[in-house]
């Protein structure tokens, strides 16, 4: 029964590290491109009514975010964080374009779920 329980708990941990390396690439890859002033996403933000000082805010918040996902004091707070940056891109995306717009920040928001309850703190266990 240990061995399969230990099998478990190793393919569990596994599976996040997964989910945390391709949330980190992705949100690192959007933070790179909001930051170097991507043409496209500039755009887009002037568009939904938000200045370039928001932008590179939001790019903060992906890079920080990304990173603490592997500090493990700090994957909570960084996936909180994350989660924040994600519901916010859901409303933008839902009032200002076509629905199907919001589904890549809604998968994110549900892969970002399983990391955000593996490092709850104690104090919510």
């Amino acid at each position: 029964m240990s061995t399969l329980l230990s099998s478990a708990t190793l393919a569990t941990g596994r599976t996040l590290l997964v989910l945390r390396v391709v949330l980190a690439a992705f949100f690192v890859f959007l933070a790179v491109k909001n930051l170097a002033g991507d043409q496209r996403m500039a755009e887009d933000f002037r568009r939904w009514g938000y200045g370039d000082g928001f932008r590179i805010a939001v790019a903060v918040a992906q890079l920080a975010g990304a990173v603490a996902l592997f500090v493990p004091p700090l994957t909570f707070v960084g996936a909180l964080g994350l989660a924040v940056v994600l519901a916010g891109a859901l409303v933008t995306h839902l009032r200002h374009d076509p629905p199907a717009s919001a589904l890549p920040a809604l998968v994110c928001l549900l892969l970002l779920l399983p990391v955000l309850w593996a490092a709850r703190p104690p104090l919510l266990r």
